[in-house]
């Protein structure tokens, strides 16, 4: 648990300057920002119940966190319920796209999601371990963290801080959309190892990033976590399924 704190700790240190400079003077949601620490903790820790206390264990598996997973899903469904209200001005936890929104591009991602599951079903009907890399990647890992990351993250960020941050006359660009992509990268590219060493894998961290970005920009466009949502299942298992075939 203590290296988790720390883990945590490290990351919203990093993003403190973006928060810093997103504030919006002098109405500072100091609430709503509070929220986004707690989220941020209990999420994270959601996420590694199983193996702190192997008892919490639901789905018995030695390849994939499917237990830690659900439990982050349920926890961040049951988080969104009890403080919906802080959600009034922008909620992306809706499957109501804007009306000038990215339609078309959803209808392409629906039609290649489909096309997909056909293809993975092909290629892993004769493979139990093909068939449960396919159901956690196509399933778990987006479901999860465009809830967790784009829905509640960037959806409590957008309600308290400013739209748009800059330094001198350099605009950043969204810092809703920049600190949530970050926390995303440094989540899959930052580990401390049993003897307390940080490392810090960059490619990885640049290469989540940049699909956080684009994940965010869509949520952002839409209104809707749901084009986000099955993107990331596509990104997750198309490499995969084309290396199969």
């Amino acid at each position: 648990m203590a290296k988790l704190i720390i883990f945590l700790s490290i990351q919203l240190m990093v993003i403190a300057p973006l928060v810093a400079l997103g504030l919006n003077k002098p109405d500072y949601k100091w609430k709503t920002l509070i929220l986004f620490v707690i989220y941020y903790f209990f999420y994270a820790s959601f996420l590694s119940l199983p193996f702190l206390f192997p008892e919490t264990k639901i789905i018995q598996s030695d390849n994939w966190n499917w237990s830690g997973k659900i439990l982050a899903i349920a926890g961040s469904l049951l988080f969104y319920w009890l403080f919906k209200k802080t959600f009034t001005d922008i909620d992306y936890i809706t499957f109501k796209q804007r009306k000038k929104s990215l339609k078309p591009a959803l209808f392409i991602t629906i039609f290649v999601f489909l096309l997909a599951i056909g293809l993975a079903f092909l290629c892993v009907k004769k493979s139990d371990e093909k068939l449960e890399y396919f159901l956690f990647q196509f399933t778990m890992p987006g479901i999860d963290e465009e809830l967790a990351f784009r829905g509640i993250m960037m959806g409590l960020l957008s309600n308290s801080l400013k739209s748009k941050i800059k330094i001198g006359s350099v605009y950043l660009g969204n810092p809703a959309l920049l600190i949530t992509s970050i926390l995303f990268g440094l989540g899959h590219s930052l580990q401390i190892d049993n003897d307390w060493t940080v490392h810090q894998n960059w490619f990885e961290f640049f290469n989540t990033f940049a699909i956080g970005l684009l994940l965010g920009w869509m949520t952002i466009k839409s209104g809707s976590i749901l084009m986000s949502t099955l993107t990331h299942g596509l990104i997750n298992v198309l490499p995969k399924i084309i290396f199969w075939i």
